[in-house]
């Protein structure tokens, strides 16, 4: 089952002059040959005629909906009506190729799924053109009609041109669905709002309209935005889609005293995992425009499948509000539908961890150490960089502050000292890097009972 498309899923949608077509909304089609045909309020649904052995193959061509949103956004959205709410699904769909028909942007992906008794294929094909959207959903539990869906496929085509095409992928262009890609018109459409799952930091709040999706705050120097933009085709490599995305998305801005060329020389990199597995990668720089003022800009951009979903905000200089923010969603900030990886945290933390008042720990103020057994304990402060061994003579002659038991649920720490009540934090391992130096590995800390009206500075902690 899970190859019957593998030939059929491949075709750009063309049109097949082998029987004969019959139109509905944007769409034309063929019959398969045997199949009959519903009308329906909200479609047509063909079908495969009853063999008595409950096997069963449907296509169902929905009618075309407004919308402004990118074609993998239309799709993800779909999916998510249409198939998951149709059918259970095994796992996120196996994408396709994406193609391109009169203008039109075709994304299409299958899943297995499984409806009481019944596992079969699902297939979900999204046309977004014209500030329209069509799908057609084929369901089936055999492959016994593999070829007669393989030619209704091949059957289907646009019947309208699209005058503006949606295109979804920056690198190598200079627009976004027809607009130049900055963070004031970059369109999201309604359906970002179901992209991301945001826990607001504090002192922040949430602006859903209709065609965005921010966090803002007023300060005294004036307001801070942070804006959740659509999803968009990967390259493969978040350092290269970077490359391309970081002046579309501050488009006509250049960097301050530098060619645009030495962007990752001059800019502030960072890089991990998101609490779901996610491979994520943030980068800061100064910009300005001509005659006007220098900002602090920052992108982040997250791996998602075959996609990145793009996140940016712009801040003073020396300004920290966007950037505590930023950190802040980190611990917690989801993309939906997508299935969470399973992380080792309790390895990661194994160790001593120190945080300190340079940048890199160079005057240590605290150190903790973590055991494979599940213990910590804290350790005598120094005024100096020491290396483990000595923190380890520390534990073994027990000179620390406390002890306690620690345990990981997911990304929260929790730890107990004796019969104290149990502290939990939200945790993240990083690396962090200023233009061609070395990458620092570093973890954070954020406590889960975090005051709801101050938002705090992350103190990072390196391994020593």
């Amino acid at each position: 089952m899970k190859k019957i498309f593998l030939f059929a899923m491949n075709i750009v949608l063309v049109a097949s002059a082998l029987a004969q077509k019959q139109v509905f909304d944007v769409l034309n089609y063929t019959i398969p040959n045997g199949w009959d045909k519903t009308e329906m309020s909200n479609g047509i649904q063909l079908s495969a005629k009853n063999d008595g052995k409950e096997n069963y193959a449907i296509a169902i061509i929905l009618p075309s909906t407004t919308s402004t949103a990118p074609s993998n956004e239309n799709f993800n959205n779909s999916w998510e009506k249409l198939v998951k709410g149709t059918v259970s699904v095994s796992g996120e769909p196996t994408m396709q190729e994406p193609a391109t028909e009169k203008g039109w942007n075709i994304v299409s992906g299958q899943a297995s799924y499984i409806d009481g008794t019944n596992k079969g294929l699902v297939t979900l094909i999204t046309a977004t053109g014209n500030g329209k959207m069509a799908n057609v959903v084929i369901i089936t539990n055999t492959d016994k009609y593999q070829n007669q869906i393989v030619d209704f496929i091949k059957s289907l085509d646009l019947n309208e041109a699209a005058t503006a095409q949606n295109n979804n992928t920056i690198p190598g262009g200079n627009t976004v669905n027809g607009n130049p890609a900055s963070p004031t018109n970059y369109t999201t459409g309604s359906g970002s709002k179901n992209i991301y799952s945001i826990t607001v930091p504090p002192t922040w709040s949430l602006n859903a309209g209709e065609n965005s999706l921010t966090l803002e705050k007023n300060t005294n120097a004036g307001k801070r935005i942070i804006e959740f933009m659509s999803m968009i085709k990967s390259s493969g490599s978040l350092e290269k889609d970077m490359e391309h995305i970081f002046f579309e998305v501050f488009d006509g801005w250049s960097l301050h005293n530098s060619t645009n060329d030495l962007l990752f020389e001059k800019g502030d990199h960072e890089k991990g995992l998101t609490c779901q597995g996610l491979p994520y990668y943030m980068l800061s720089n100064s910009i300005t425009k001509p005659g006007g003022d220098v900002i602090k800009a920052t992108v982040l951009i997250i791996q998602v499948g075959a996609n990145v979903a793009i996140i940016n905000t712009a801040d003073k200089i020396l300004g920290g509000e966007s950037e505590m923010a930023l950190n802040f969603l980190l611990f917690t900030l989801k993309i939906n539908g997508v299935a969470e990886k399973n992380m080792d945290y309790k390895k990661q933390l194994i160790g001593t961890w120190a945080s300190g008042s340079g940048s890199y720990g160079n005057s240590l103020i605290a150190a903790t150490s973590y055991t494979a057994e599940g213990k910590y304990y804290v350790l005598t402060q120094s005024s100096y960089t020491v290396g483990y061994d000595y923190y380890n003579d520390l534990i073994k002659s027990k000179q620390f502050k406390g002890e306690g038991v620690f345990a990981f649920k997911g990304n929260v720490l929790e730890r107990k000292a004796g019969s104290g009540p149990t502290t939990k934090y939200f945790t993240r391992f990083y690396s962090r890097k200023y233009g061609n130096n070395e990458w620092g590995n570093v973890m954070g800390l954020y406590d889960c009972n975090y005051d709801k009206n101050k938002i705090e500075t992350i103190v990072p902690f390196h391994k020593i």
